[in-house]
């Protein structure tokens, strides 16, 4: 993986709105944790494990998706993650011998190399990675990365489709949805994802919209609500300066909310779990 890593494109800025420290790193494991217990797996079932096995993560994070699973399968199957920024990737030393991650620009062609190498490609979370509909064009791009019949297997966070419990919960979404829409933070395309996915030549094998059951939505509100505080401090980063008073307001009544979080309050957004297959 050493050569392929020379030809892929180093980002040193970009417009994700969410954060790459150490808190923020922490979220996303406590997201793993998350989707672990809804749905029960990390890889998926109905994916065939064979020792040559190639899988790649695409928004790899952490690589805590790719870490947890490489203790599951054999130590011949390759598991790559790539991701726009190593800022939160664990020292090398502490890869597993089958892992590497590696930088990768998602909309770039990706490098010949890593054409129609991969079994499988896995993305999550990518429900705030986008500022406009560009998710066809990403579709095209994990396609690519495919070798024919090879599965893409996708969850995320539809938050046009939320459980919101608590009067002040209800009040604080009613403004940061409108915060959203001014920023052109547009999260309906989430819902269609599986037309989209059957019009860029996949076909469905599942596609699971069940809530988070009781025992889990407490650790959706946590993790939820400090997700929000990263969108609004994104916002901020790259907002005028005359939104500047408005974020921090919200970013006061979040904390508000945040310190309610046990009280009777539920914030969550809807899990969709696909599994989809090239139909090449």
């Amino acid at each position: 993986m050493e050569g392929d890593q020379n030809t892929m494109t180093v980002i040193q800025e970009d417009d994700y709105v969410l954060g790459r420290g150490i808190s923020d790193s922490v979220r996303l494991d406590a997201q793993h944790l998350l989707w672990k217990m809804h749905n029960g797996y990390e890889l998926h079932p109905r994916i065939p494990v064979t020792e040559n096995l190639k899988i790649a993560e695409i928004g790899t994070g952490t690589a805590i998706w790719i870490f947890d699973l490489a203790k599951q399968l054999p130590p011949s199957v390759q598991l790559h993650g790539f991701d726009l920024s190593e800022n939160q990737y664990p020292s090398p030393e502490l890869w597993p011998e089958n892992v590497s991650l590696a930088l990768l620009d998602a909309f770039d062609e990706p490098p010949p190399s890593l054409v129609g190498q991969y079994d499988v490609v896995h993305l999550r979370m990518w429900a705030s990675n986008f500022r406009r509909n560009q998710v066809p064009q990403l579709i095209q791009r994990v396609k690519a990365f495919l070798k024919p019949g090879g599965y893409i297997q996708w969850e995320d966070a539809d938050l046009m489709h939320q459980n919101i419990k608590g009067s002040e919960a209800q009040a604080f979404e009613k403004r940061i949805n409108a915060v959203f829409q001014r920023f052109d933070l547009d999260y309906r395309w989430v819902s269609a994802l599986p037309d989209m996915l059957q019009k860029g030549g996949f076909s469905i094998l599942e596609s699971d919209t069940n809530r988070f059951e009781q025992n889990q939505a407490q650790l959706c509100t946590n993790t939820y609500l400090l997700a929000l505080r990263e969108i609004l401090q994104g916002i901020k980063r790259q907002a005028p300066g005359d939104s500047l008073l408005s974020m921090t307001e919200l970013e006061v009544d979040l904390a508000q909310l945040c310190l309610q979080n046990t009280k009777g309050i539920i914030y969550n957004w809807t899990p969709l779990s696909i599994l989809a297959r090239n139909c090449d």
